[in-house]
Order: C-alpha cells, then sequence, then structure tokens
C-alpha cells in the first residue's frame, strides 16, 4: 500500500515521492475495558485521598541532591585530589553510578513529563542528566516514549527489540545460527552498551529515517546542533579535561573512563533487560486485519515483569524501573508513586482475571538468561509474516 508525498526543491517546485502507508495497529480495548477504567478510578482514589501530585515530591528533590552531590563531588575530587591511579578509578566508578543514578531517578521522569508540570524544565533537566551518560537526551524519547511504549514487544513497533540482529529478544525474530550461543557472549555486549550509544547508536537514530514503528523522521534544526554540542561536552568531561589536568599518562585515563562505562553498563542491563525480556513475559502479534489479541492496558502487564515492585529501598536507588507494569500503565506519573500504584494493579489485576508477572531482583536476571538461552535454541518462531504485515504500523489512538 503506497502513497505519495512531496518534497519541495529550491526553485519551489514540488517532486512527488512514492511513501509506503503505513495502517494502524490498534488493540482490542472492548476486552479489557473495565479493568482499565477500575485501574484509573482506583488511582485517581489514591492521589485524592491522600492529597498528593503524581509529580515529583520531597523525596525526589532529596534524592535528585545526594546523586547530583556524588556526581560533582567525584569529578571535583578526580580533577584536584591528586591522589593515585586505583584511588581515582574508585572515583571514576562513583561518578558513574551516580550519574546513572541521576538519570534513572530524575532524567527518566523529565522524559515522560512526569519530574515537573513544566516542559521545559523537563527538558532541560533530561538534557543535562543524559549529557553525563554520553546519550542525547532528545533521541532517548523519542525511541522511548514513542516507540518503546506504544507497543512494548511487538516487533517491528518496539525499538528495543528491533534494534539488534545479534541478540534474538524475541520468538517472533529469526533465529541466526550464532544465537545458540547469545546467552553466553550478551554479557559481553551488556558492557558495552555505554560506548555503542556514545559512539554508534546515537549517529545512527539521528540520520535514520524509518525506526521501528516511527515513519519519515524528521529533526528539527536545532537539535542537530544540540546533539553535537552535547557529544563534545561529554567527550571533554570524561577525557580532554581530566588529561589536561591530572598527571597521569593519556592512555590511563582511556583506560580507567572504559572501565567505568562497562561497569555503568553493566548496572543499567541488569536493572532493565529483563523486565521486559524474561521467560514470563509475552511476545504478541499482530493479526492480518492489524489487531493484537488484547486491550492496551493488558498488553501492558504480560509484556512487563516487575521485580520487588513494592520494595522502598529498591524505588529509592532504581527509580521505579523495578515496577515496569505500573510506569507503562501510568508513565505520566512520578516513579514514587510506583510501589503504591502498584498493590492497586496487582489487586485490580487477580479480580479481573488477568495475568501480572513479578518476581525478585535475583529472579529477574535468572529468568533473562533461560531465556535467552530458549530464543537462541530456536523456540518456534511466530513471527508477522501474514502478508501485509509488514504495512502496519504506530497508530497514536491505542487507548492510552
Amino acid at each position: 500500500m503506497t502513497d505519495t508525498s512531496s518534497i519541495t526543491t529550491a526553485s519551489g517546485k514540488a517532486i512527488a515521492r512514492p511513501r509506503m502507508r503505513m495502517r494502524p495497529i490498534k488493540f482490542r480495548n472492548e476486552l479489557d475495558r473495565d479493568f482499565h477504567r477500575d485501574i484509573r478510578q482506583r488511582v485517581a482514589r489514591y492521589f485524592d485521598t491522600n492529597g498528593f501530585g503524581k509529580y515529583a515530591n520531597r523525596m525526589v528533590v532529596f534524592k535528585a541532591a545526594l546523586f547530583l552531590t556524588l556526581t560533582v563531588g567525584a569529578y571535583t575530587l578526580i580533577l584536584t585530589s591528586g591522589m593515585g591511579p586505583w584511588a581515582l578509578l574508585g572515583l571514576a566508578n562513583l561518578f558513574g553510578a551516580s550519574s546513572l543514578l541521576l538519570a534513572i531517578n530524575v532524567a527518566h521522569d523529565a522524559a515522560h513529563h512526569a519530574l515537573t508540570p513544566f516542559r521545559r524544565a523537563n527538558r532541560v533537566i533530561q538534557t543535562l542528566a543524559f549529557t553525563l551518560l554520553g546519550a542525547n537526551a532528545y533521541l532517548w524519547q523519542l525511541r522511548h516514549v514513542k516507540s518503546h511504549h506504544n507497543f512494548p514487544n511487538v516487533n517491528g513497533c518496539d525499538v528495543d527489540i528491533d534494534d539488534t540482529s545479534f541478540v534474538r529478544l524475541s520468538p517472533n525474530q529469526p533465529r541466526r545460527r550464532y544465537h545458540r550461543f547469545q546467552h553466553l557472549y550478551a554479557p559481553f555486549m551488556f558492557w558495552l552498551v555505554d560506548i555503542r550509544t556514545v559512539f554508534f547508536q546515537d549517529f545512527v537514530y539521528l540520520f535514520k529515517r524509518r525506526l521501528a514503528n516511527m515513519q519519515d523522521i524528521r529533526h528539527p534544526k536545532r537539535e542537530y546542533v544540540l546533539f553535537f554540542v552535547c557529544k563534545l561536552a561529554y567527550l571533554s568531561l570524561m577525557l580532554f579535561i581530566p588529561m589536561a589536568l591530572i598527571d597521569l599518562p593519556w592512555w590511563q585515563i582511556g583506560l580507567g573512563w572504559m572501565i567505568m562505562s562497562f561497569i555503568m553498563s553493566t548496572i543499567f542491563i541488569s536493572l532493565l533487560i529483563g523486565t521486559h525480556f524474561a521467560e514470563e513475559t509475552e511476545f504478541p502479534e499482530v493479526d492480518s486485519d492489524g489487531y493484537l489479541a488484547t486491550g492496551w492496558a493488558t498488553h501492558a502487564l504480560v509484556t512487563s515483569l516487575d521485580w520487588a515492585p513494592e520494595s522502598k529501598i529498591a524505588n529509592f536507588f532504581v527509580g521505579g524501573a523495578n515496577a515496569h507494569a505500573a510506569h507503562h500503565l501510568f508513565p505520566g506519573v512520578c516513579h514514587v508513586h510506583y510501589p503504591a500504584l502498584t498493590r492497586i494493579i496487582r489487586q485490580a489485576a487477580s479480580e479481573h482475571g488477568i495475568k501480572y508477572n513479578c518476581t525478585g531482583f535475583f529472579g529477574l536476571l535468572r529468568s533473562h538468561f533461560r531465556f535467552l538461552k530458549k530464543m537462541g535454541a530456536g523456540e518456534a518462531t511466530r513471527g508477522m509474516s501474514a502478508p501485509g504485515a509488514a504495512e502496519y504500523g504506530y497508530h497514536p489512538a491505542h487507548g492510552a
């Protein structure tokens, strides 16, 4: 199915060009309308009864101040303390871990406009926090909010699945011979997540015109400028300034940065990779009419795996990454409310007979690696192989 669009030349003449018209993916929201209405009403009652707002509270401000202080303090000591290489490496890893926790606890909420009611403030906060990680905030938000959150675990519509062929993350993906070893080599790939994002993935996304469910992507000109400014700022903070001020060989500074990046990537992946890619989660397919088998709310539950979602300690450190069901159902709510929202969701799901997945942290890791091994061994592929399936794409009116 094709359509035509046009581009305008410098002379002002429009030139037609073919473009595939993406047919909308639809949820069967009539199947879980009562459940969805029930949890929305219960959550609204929770906020009304307790007098809470959905944005950040004092606890989030405290966490932001704590992680920012650790980040800035560690970086300052790296440049000024005159410590030896091993002590500096310890400070570098403190910097990496605290800046990652700052992004998870603050910037993630900002990306969903759940941190403050002010969109510009959310954008500034997210940009600054992501720059410390070397990732582009705008591109991350684009693919995370516009792709992953709309259709989690749906091939062709979730960039988190479609992003790589080296690891098979869905039974609906083709299996390659080397995938049978993926549960063994995947941990080494996970080390490289940050470096890959900084030097490769962001550049690919910046110039890609089609990404998962998003078609004919065009970025504002200012985003190209900000992209390179933030990349330069990151390289300056991580390499150029330390090399200029620290009395160590350049290669030791570079090696220390790489080790910090490996450890930070491992922490990040350990917290999140199993929340969708696990034995308990489902990978729905689109039928020949463009429908997924469930309503949007049910889809959010069956494609997510929570780990210790009601733990206040986990919530403090990982910013709600452990309560993925609550996050997907209520992405516009700050993560500090996820333990309470999880109790509401768990009870409502039980009453409505809807599957809810939950485990502990180590259960999450075990489930993920068992899942990788099964995917690599060649579990029967249930791909979107029906004629015309590739014509389906993003549909904004999905009931969220």
